[in-house]
């Protein structure tokens, strides 16, 4: 649900003063709609106007000064927020109304619904004999989380065994010694549904 935004961090002076003044002329415009802002616009006019001061009187660098327009820009920053929160439950997630407001809305979440694509160019290759392991590559995805490498014994109606990875590079030891396995692996992204690379067998040695 989109909701009023802020970001103080991001604006000068010059820009928070231009910031609030739109606020408190769009929420007077649409007066029908924002009917009993909290705080009310005087409150908020009040701060602009004691802010704009402290800024002004700042300009020599006093100590004391920047310390005093440091505290009423915070005073502002304040009466904004406590505004904004206004704003979200009359506006109930309606952009067009948090515009009417002077804000502006936040931006909706994207979610990355991308099914995984298919595993590419699986290779397997024994890592030498008596070593009764072999090393399984696949191409990597630049949007995998784990890459979910998968074997069993050729001929044999087994489950598979699964093994999670985050590269895409996974040695697989403790196989029996002249036994021809088969392996599969799929890319595990955002989407935890398989689509598991075509299924190539080599030897243990």
């Amino acid at each position: 649900m989109r909701r009023p935004t802020t970001q103080f961090k991001n604006l000068d002076a010059a820009q928070l003063i231009q910031f609030a003044e739109d606020i408190a002329e769009n929420i007077a415009t649409n007066s029908d709609i924002f009917e009993t802002p909290t705080p009310d616009l005087a409150t908020l006019t009040a701060a602009i106007t004691v802010f704009r001061n402290s800024v002004t009187a700042a300009l020599f660098n006093d100590r004391l000064a920047i310390s005093a327009r440091n505290e009423k820009r915070a005073e502002l920053e304040n009466v904004i927020y406590e505004l904004s929160k206004y704003v979200d439950t009359i506006a109930k997630g309606n952009e067009t109304l948090i515009l009417s407001a002077g804000f502006t809305p936040s931006k909706e979440p994207v979610f990355d619904t991308e099914r995984n694509p298919k595993a590419n160019h699986l290779r397997v290759e024994p890592d030498g004999l008596g070593t009764l392991r072999v090393q399984a590559k696949v191409t990597p995805w630049k949007k995998a989380r784990y890459y979910q490498f998968e074997y069993r014994k050729k001929g044999v109606d087994t489950a598979w065994e699964r093994i999670l990875s985050t590269k895409a590079v996974l040695e697989i030891d403790n196989l029996e010694a002249f036994q021809e396995y088969e392996f599969r692996v799929t890319y595990l992204g955002r989407d935890t549904v398989p689509n598991y690379s075509d299924v190539i067998s080599t030897f243990a040695l």
